[in-house]
């Protein structure tokens, strides 16, 4: 039973761990929506701002007053949030409802007419983005939630209740608790491996959340393959299918190609962000806008204005001579991804992203790192999860079994950089490793 959302008898909702992407944007659309909202969180981030400016009342770290004080009429809370969180555990003492944010999310999401879902382990939150610009251009006014900070919209566009654009996260199989009407699945890897008992359960589930929609999969991907639905649209390079991409140029990074539908050859797609990986994130968006009769010019036009999301290959600024870039890669396949995308000339700083995935993925790491020849293990963000030495960031550094730089905190990182001779750094990572990075270049 998916959840069912009636906010005329709640008014004043409460947001535990609001600073995450996911859950301020959940705090946009209440606004738009007339609620009065707070929320809290660990650590204050750039994100405040903007939620204070449309007046969610925000506190720093989570307490009792945070419930008491406020008369709150539902909680709201994100999969990362221990059941053990002082403002869950007062709010169920005073009988408040208490919902997770998946589920809310997906009460949000069944108010719309046109419902479609991102899935995926990579790209998701670029095609969340790259659709909302080519259905906002076409003037379809979509409601969009974006996992990461689009260049314009940041990570939410409110929109009428015709479209609805989302991303639909795997992880502790959130996106079973969303309906929708198009499911794009991007690509399947090992990844969550703390949320699945094996990667044929990880299949499973995507069969679950698509089996009752419009399915539009990567035919490049072995494991797309593996899905079941009778009712699909195929996009790729390499496999014949129904979109392709074809005589693929690449300049400076970024890839222009010919695209093909159903053997027809509609024109030349100009992209302005990098890497061959977008080249299936533009083909996935394609897929969908065309489905919606979106017209070719209105999507190439869209397409080539686009300049992507932040902590994607995002230029940072400059330290100490070197040009700061960052990127939000942390699997192994977005690793190579990056790095494909990039000269030798780089220095790369790697934080892993929690020890459970370092640790289930320990070669897959030590296989994406191995031709790097300057890069340096930087302690890992721990997320949820508690310390575990063999998925820490220096078994990783041990495995690597090369000439590789470990630094356990930010002084001994900026020492190691200013004594790097290469003219650009990478950050990569999916933790605060952005957060420092931006620190650096401030100073």
């Amino acid at each position: 039973m998916k959840y069912s959302i009636n906010l005329k008898n709640i008014k004043k909702i409460h947001l535990v761990g609001i600073g995450g992407i996911s859950m301020s944007a959940i705090a946009k659309w209440l606004i738009k929506e007339n609620s009065l909202v707070s929320g809290s969180d660990i650590n204050k981030n750039d994100m405040f701002i903007e939620l204070e400016n449309l007046g969610v009342k925000i506190f720093i770290g989570h307490a009792k007053e945070n419930i008491l004080s406020n008369d709150i009429d539902l909680v709201i809370y994100n999969s990362a949030i221990n059941e053990e969180n002082i403002e869950l555990k007062t709010a169920k003492e005073l009988n408040i409802p208490i919902v997770k944010r998946s589920e809310f999310l997906g009460g949000i999401i069944n108010l719309y007419k046109n419902k479609i879902g991102i899935s995926g382990c990579h790209g998701k939150t670029t095609v969340t983005a790259m659709l909302t610009h080519v259905f906002d251009k076409e003037g379809l006014n979509p409601t969009s939630f974006i996992g990461g900070e689009d260049n314009v919209y940041s990570n939410f566009l409110g929109g009428d209740r015709n479209f609805i654009i989302f991303e639909a996260c795997e992880f502790k199989k959130n996106f079973l608790d969303f309906n929708s009407d198009l499911a794009v699945v991007l690509n399947m890897d090992n990844d969550h491996l703390d949320s699945y008992s094996s990667f044929d359960e990880i299949v499973k589930t995507y069969n679950e959340f698509s089996k009752n929609a419009l399915l539009i999969y990567n035919a490049d991907d072995k494991n797309c393959l593996k899905l079941q639905n009778q009712s699909f649209i195929s996009f790729g390079i390499e496999n014949k299918c129904m979109y392709m991409a074809e005589n693929l140029k690449e300049k400076e990074g970024k890839y222009s190609f010919n695209l093909y539908e159903y053997g027809r050859n509609l024109g030349r797609i100009c992209l302005n962000i990098v890497g061959k990986h977008n080249v299936y994130n533009a083909l996935a968006t394609i897929a969908v806008a065309r489905k919606y009769q979106i017209s070719f010019d209105k999507i190439k036009k869209a397409l080539k204005e686009f300049t992507g999301v932040k902590r994607r290959n995002e230029f940072l600024g400059e330290f100490n001579g070197k040009k700061i870039y960052a990127d939000y890669a942390h699997h192994p396949t977005e690793i190579k991804a990056v790095l494909k995308s990039i000269n030798q000339d780089f220095l790369i700083v790697f934080q892993p992203h929690t020890y459970s995935r370092t640790k289930n993925l320990m070669q897959d790491f030590v296989e994406a790192f191995k031709e790097v020849e300057n890069l340096i293990i930087y302690s890992t963000y721990s997320a949820r999860e508690e310390y575990q030495k063999e998925g820490s960031a220096f078994s990783l550094y041990e495995h690597l079994n090369k000439k590789v730089l470990y630094a356990d905190n930010k002084d001994n990182l900026k020492d190691l950089i200013i004594n790097c001779n290469k003219k650009s750094v990478m950050f990569l990572g999916a933790g605060d490793i952005y957060d420092i990075a931006k620190e650096i270049v401030k100073k």
